[in-house]
């Protein structure tokens, strides 16, 4: 099949897309992670200490819009600056969030500036859409590692038991999502 100009730089431009929509699966998760950290596990405390007695379902599901709400109104910078300040997650963990929105700005703001002499050629873009693909990886892997190291959270919180996974496996194949796997 011939070279497809065209096509090659519509490539480009999603390699980049997955890139960047990795970068905001990766946001989304570190607001999971407060939620499950910060607040589920707030009233997880106050329903144990009282048996219950003072939960309100409705004031809980406005309590829990209100609190995510406030995440994903937060930049990655302060989701990332407050993920960071728990002692849960390791350091190792908070080193790879800090490169990964170093990574994700520059994907924002200065990628096809400084991949502007690059873009003009086939090789230039065939590193392009290599870098990119990286970048959605690398992403997408830390968006797992956090997950994996929330695992304890979820178990405490009664998100880990054989009962809760049977759930999510519904749930994801009633939206047709893959699960995640620990």
């Amino acid at each position: 099949m011939a070279y497809d100009e065209g096509e090659h730089v519509k490539e480009v431009f999603a390699y980049f897309g997955r890139a960047y929509y990795e970068a905001g699966v990766l946001e989304t998760g570190l607001a999971i992670a407060l939620m499950q950290i910060a607040f589920l596990s707030r009233v997880r405390d106050q329903y144990l200490a009282d048996r219950g007695k003072s939960f309100d379902r409705t004031q809980y599901e406005v309590e829990f819009d209100r609190f995510m709400e406030s995440q994903h109104a937060q930049t990655l910078g302060n989701l990332i600056k407050r993920v960071s300040a728990l002692p849960e997650l390791s350091d190792n963990l908070k080193e790879k969030l800090r490169n990964a929105k170093k990574r994700r700005d520059f994907l924002g703001h200065h990628y096809f500036r400084e991949r502007a002499v690059e873009f003009c050629n086939r090789a230039g873009r065939d590193k392009m859409i290599a870098e990119l693909h990286n970048d959605g990886d690398m992403f997408e892997a830390i968006d797992r590692d956090l997950y994996a190291e929330l695992a304890p959270f979820r178990e405490k919180l009664g998100m880990g038991g054989e009962k809760f996974q049977k759930y999510l496996a519904q749930f994801y194949d009633a939206h047709g999502v893959e699960p995640l796997t620990d």
